[in-house]
């Protein structure tokens, strides 16, 4: 297998099926149990968002008699995680994205090494909060994707960030000698 997983839009990876015996052989390619259609030669081209991933075998057709099925290849799902290094403010909604090389899939998003409960689609929005954040002020997220029965993952480290501060002045401006004023700094 070369370029696989296929791992942009627009990418192809490619799987090569060989044998040893004399001829000239068509090749009948399956994913999973499900044969590939019209593809009967010995290399067969996946392109990303065609559902790349899964298990292959091929056999080798020569003069009607056909091989027993070649060992199993595993193509990975390629899984992408958008924004690629998401931030946000304590309390503010940041929706992040996964994408995978499939038309199908079956998403499941965690927080850290636990799954987040009720989400399982390829957006998930995330309420910024502080005490979520390690030491670094960090919350790791991983999401899963699932085709073909092959599991990818993708992780980010989402930066988390105190409030934007306001100040507020009272006794200003400051109008007889001796008179006073504060300025004060605080998040909500």
């Amino acid at each position: 297998a070369t370029g696989m997983p296929i791992t942009a839009s627009g990418g192809t990876g490619t799987l090569t099926c060989a044998t040893a015996s004399a001829g000239s052989p068509t090749f009948k390619w399956l994913q999973g149990s499900t044969e590939v259609s019209g593809q009967t030669g010995a290399e067969l081209i996946r392109t990303f968002g065609s559902n790349p991933s899964g298990e292959y075998t091929c056999h080798a057709i020569l003069n009607t008699v056909e091989s027993d099925a070649s060992a199993a290849t595993t193509v990975a799902t390629h899984v992408a995680i958008s924004p690629a290094s998401p931030s946000g403010a304590d309390a503010a909604t940041v929706t992040m994205t996964c994408s995978a090389d499939a038309t199908t899939a079956t998403y499941v998003w965690k927080k850290g090494s636990t799954a987040i409960s009720g989400a399982t689609t390829a957006e998930y929005a995330y309420t910024v909060a502080i005490a979520d954040a390690d030491a670094s002020g960090n919350v790791g997220f991983t999401c899963e994707a699932t085709a073909n029965s092959v599991m990818g993952t993708a992780t980010v480290s989402f930066s988390v960030k105190p409030q934007q501060p306001t100040i507020t002045a009272t006794g200003m401006p400051i109008t007889a000698s001796g008179g006073t004023g504060t300025l004060t700094c605080a998040t909500a």
